[in-house]
């Protein structure tokens, strides 16, 4: 719409100049006339007799002065063509100055959004890297798992085999006893007598080691449990600073998809506004109310503008509008059912 009116204060000097054309050649051509005729208005012409035409009186005229005056009114006219040729030509460089601003400022616009866009994909980066970090942290902790029960089952199979071999140790040196028990009877007795009197001390000795390694046992669980908890408590931390990073970041990214679609939507009423008072610095806030897929359901003004007509057709340039630009996501329309913008069409 305001390119249109541009458009026209463009083409005014062109019509006025032709105007300007026209009237200049019929006066031309009057004055000639006038010089030619030379008609004398002051004399009163004698009594005709009736029946007969009037014949008028008529003057010569000096053709010097008609080309004089012929010359006079060229020159004029020349002059205000060239007048009106400068301010066409001022005209259509100013034109030209504000379609440079406008293209200057389209520039500006896209270099903004190229900008938004770059951070987005940042983000978009940065999360896909967190998210990667977390799994190869998890793979990690599986493998470490893994290997722990590889080496528990390693530590069971070479406990089974020591056992193994010191059953057939026993099973050995337990026949080779009773071989030797006959010729030994009253040396094994003796020794007997001796061992079970060792085997008391080792049983107690083992009872205190027993008692010892269950203390070592607890306290080695304990160290672990210590251990887990302090894990968990940091696992826990860096799990509730990630979740808070990536909710900044959603943040910042809705903010701005907000900020935009809201801009959208005020440009595209500003382009179905009509007033009179367009230009007037007036300003009013709308309530509007809306449906998946940007279409209006109600519209109305909150805070006046001073303006009844204004305000009148702020709403009817919102429904003219309709359907309004609003995000494809179901997550941020549901902060679009119901907006307050101010609409200020000098702005646009």
């Amino acid at each position: 719409m305001k390119k249109k009116a541009r458009e026209a204060r463009y083409q005014l000097p062109a019509v006025g100049r032709s105007r300007a054309f026209y009237y200049s050649v019929l006066l031309h051509v009057a004055l000639v006339l006038v010089f030619i005729v030379g008609i004398d208005w002051k004399s009163t012409p004698a009594p005709m007799p009736t029946g007969e035409s009037k014949v008028m009186n008529a003057k010569a005229v000096d053709p010097n002065a008609v080309a004089q005056e012929m010359k006079k009114l060229k020159a004029a006219e020349q002059a205000q063509q060239r007048e009106a040729d400068r301010k066409v030509a001022e005209a259509e460089q100013r034109r030209q100055q504000e379609e440079k601003k406008l293209e200057q400022l389209k520039a500006q616009k896209e270099a903004l959004k190229q900008e938004q866009e770059a951070e987005n994909r940042k983000l978009a980066e940065e999360k896909q890297r967190l998210e990667q970090e977390k799994e190869q942290a998890a793979t990690e902790k599986r493998q470490l798992e893994q290997e722990a029960k590889q080496a528990e089952e390693q530590k069971q199979r070479a406990a089974a085999e020591k056992k193994k071999l010191d059953a057939e140790k026993k099973k050995v040196e337990e026949q080779k006893r009773k071989a030797e028990e006959a010729k030994k009877a009253e040396a094994e007795k003796k020794r007997k007598a001796e061992e079970a009197k060792k085997a008391e001390a080792e049983k107690q000795r083992k009872a205190e080691e027993a008692k010892k390694a269950e203390e070592a046992k607890k306290k080695a669980a304990a160290e672990e449990k210590r251990k887990a908890d302090e894990a968990k408590a940091l696992a826990d931390a860096m799990a509730e600073e990630e979740a808070e990073l990536a909710a900044a970041a959603q943040a910042r990214q809705d903010q701005s998809e907000l900020a935009r679609y809201v801009g959208a939507i005020a440009q595209q009423v500003t382009n179905n506004f009509s007033h009179p008072r367009f230009n007037d610095g007036l300003k009013c806030t709308l309530l509007v109310r809306m449906i998946p897929g940007g279409q209006v359901i109600d519209a109305k003004v909150v805070k006046s503008s001073g303006d009844p007509s204004f305000d009148r057709q702020a709403e009817v340039a919102v429904r003219k509008a309709s359907p309004l630009p609003v995000p494809d996501d179901p997550r941020l329309f549901e902060k679009f059912r119901e907006i307050n913008f101010e609409f200020d069409p000098s702005a646009m």
